[in-house]
């Protein structure tokens, strides 16, 4: 993990940033794709998220976490994206244009479906929680980074995540 400081030179900031870019575009599209349900909309999120971020380091910002730093400024492009554009559900993923029934193997298909069925449900789930289960389970986050994403104290952030987790099961009936 690096640490983008003030005091660095320009060209070791910006071979630290591609390496971190080659490290993080696909996982923060994968957070962006599940939030908005809309590929080129996901892409063009991922993309400012890295021009604000380089621009920030350009003008001598300094960032300690560079991964919770990157979800952050996700996060609010994604919300900058509802607030310009109406919600729309889990289903538009199939009508993306992925294609789940091109698959050979019957367990990759039914693993699919019963992730598709777990994504739909945790459309379901309030927002609040949504974010963090997302976070932990999808993005394989802890607790700690998850609370400075969503500047939470880590306390809070457990119980946002088992919350969420509680009204998950409750819409699966498990």
């Amino acid at each position: 993990m690096f640490v983008f400081t003030g005091v660095q030179p320009m060209q070791e900031k910006e071979n630290q940033f591609l390496v971190s870019y080659d490290a993080h575009a696909d996982a923060l599209f994968r957070f962006a794709y599940f939030q908005v349900s809309d590929r080129e909309a996901a892409n063009d999120i991922v993309q400012d998220v890295f021009m604000e971020t380089w621009k920030y380091l350009s003008e001598g910002g300094e960032i300690e976490n560079f991964r919770a730093f990157l979800y952050r400024v996700a996060r609010n492009r994604i919300i900058d994206h509802y607030r310009k554009h109406r919600s729309q559900s889990l289903d538009a993923i199939q009508e993306s244009g992925m294609d789940f029934s091109d698959e050979r193997s019957r367990e990759v298909s039914e693993a699919r479906s019963e992730a598709m069925h777990i994504l739909r449900l945790l459309d379901r789930v309030d927002k609040k929680y949504r974010e963090p289960v997302l976070l932990r389970y999808m993005e394989g986050m802890g607790v700690k980074e998850i609370a400075q994403i969503l500047d939470e104290s880590e306390s809070n952030t457990s119980v946002l995540i088992h919350r969420g987790i509680e009204q998950l099961k409750k819409l699966a009936h498990i």
